[in-house]
């Protein structure tokens, strides 16, 4: 976790102390670890606290081992927030029928993309991705990890 607050730390510097325009992706909540047995859903919010227009592309990826991102339905796909406003982002899993105990990942990718028609007004500028692990588990009882 402290790498996190360091990479973003020097995010912050470089755009202090450079032409470079930086970016990076504010969500709420930071996690998800749920128990998916039954169906679960989470709804994400994604805050933009700069003064440009942001868009993101939003998708999964497969997880090497008890892969759960074909039982994932995310929307939207592409968010475009404004300055100082947040939109949302759902999404809903469901286990299919018969599916063994145990814990499940998926991974959620949340990638900054271009906004068309919007030219940048500095040389270099930083597309920022997230790459989030969610995870599920079947079954009564809350694994230990």
């Amino acid at each position: 976790m402290r790498n996190r607050y360091f990479i973003v730390f020097i995010f912050v510097i470089m755009g202090i102390f450079s032409s470079v325009t930086y970016g990076y992706i504010n969500i709420y909540p930071t996690s998800f670890k749920k128990n998916i047995t039954n169906g679960e859903e989470e709804t994400f919010y994604l805050y933009n606290r700069t003064e440009k227009v942001v868009k993101y592309r939003v998708y999964l990826e497969k997880h090497d081992e008890n892969d759960m991102s074909e039982w994932i339905e995310i929307y939207p796909r592409s968010i475009t927030v404004k300055p100082m406003e947040e939109q949302e982002l759902r999404l809903a899993v469901t286990p299919p029928e018969g599916v063994k105990d145990g814990i499940y990942r998926a991974g959620l990718v949340i990638k900054q993309v271009g906004v068309p028609g919007v030219e940048s007004e500095k040389k270099v500028n930083f597309m920022t991705i997230l790459k989030m692990t969610l995870v599920g588990y079947v079954g009564e009882n809350t694994p230990e990890e």
